[in-house]
């Protein structure tokens, strides 16, 4: 019953950051700063059934959040991830970019509350296994861009690691999951579209940002 009304909470709290969230999403473009647009209240400049299909995306991944994480400091950092994982991945499909300024927000907000918990409880195990988590995910995915150029962008690899550290304080086969997730999400619908696609438009990028986002959300549901 307690996991019920915090699903409920957490998924009205989160369709209501989805409109902001439309806001910013929508009126990102795809190079320049990303800022809180005027009017951001009623979602502009996102057209209402954008705000309403972003609203619908938060408050369902964010109410997913209160039935899987228990109460406590760490859920806010889930909860966080699950209303900005939506904008990023509205981002990256719009504009194939995925900005610096919120996937370094989503490792802070893991990281301060993260550490927070550990404080309280006393115990920094899950909080060293999280940032070690990030620092190698991110560490891999470099190394795959610097590799093979224009298969990854910087955002993807901030992303990554973004995730691998969230999902680090739940454990490791958690984050892992998460990753390989995203990426065989990834490959598999870069496959289809590629094979569907004139010769000339076979090259250009597929946005990961989508992938990585849905491969944390599974392995927070199968973390329960």
């Amino acid at each position: 019953m307690a996991n019920s009304l915090a699903a409920i909470n957490l998924g009205l709290a989160g369709a209501m950051a989805g409109v902001p969230i439309a806001a910013v999403a929508y009126g990102t473009g795809e190079s320049g700063p990303v800022r809180l647009p005027a009017r951001w209240w009623t979602g502009s400049p996102a057209r209402p059934t954008e705000v309403i299909v972003t609203a619908l995306l938060t408050a369902a991944t964010t109410a997913v959040t209160g039935i899987v994480i228990p109460p406590g400091l760490t859920l806010p950092a889930f909860w966080l991830f699950a209303v900005v994982g939506v904008g990023l991945a509205i981002i990256d499909v719009r504009c194939r970019r995925l900005p610096h300024h919120l996937t370094g927000s989503l490792w802070v907000s893991s990281g301060l509350l993260f550490l927070m918990a550990a404080l309280v409880g006393s115990d920094f195990g899950p909080l060293i296994r999280a940032a070690f988590a990030g620092i190698a995910a991110g560490a891999v995915m470099l190394a795959v861009a610097l590799a093979l150029p224009g298969q990854l962008g910087l955002g993807d690899v901030v992303f990554s690691g973004a995730i691998a550290c969230n999902l680090g304080w739940l454990g490791w086969h958690t984050a892992i999951l998460g990753l390989l997730a995203g990426l065989l999400l990834h490959g598999t619908v870069a496959s289809v579209v590629r094979l569907r696609r004139s010769t000339d438009a076979k090259n250009s990028p597929i946005p990961m940002g989508p992938a990585l986002a849905v491969g944390w959300l599974l392995a927070v549901v199968l973390a329960a």
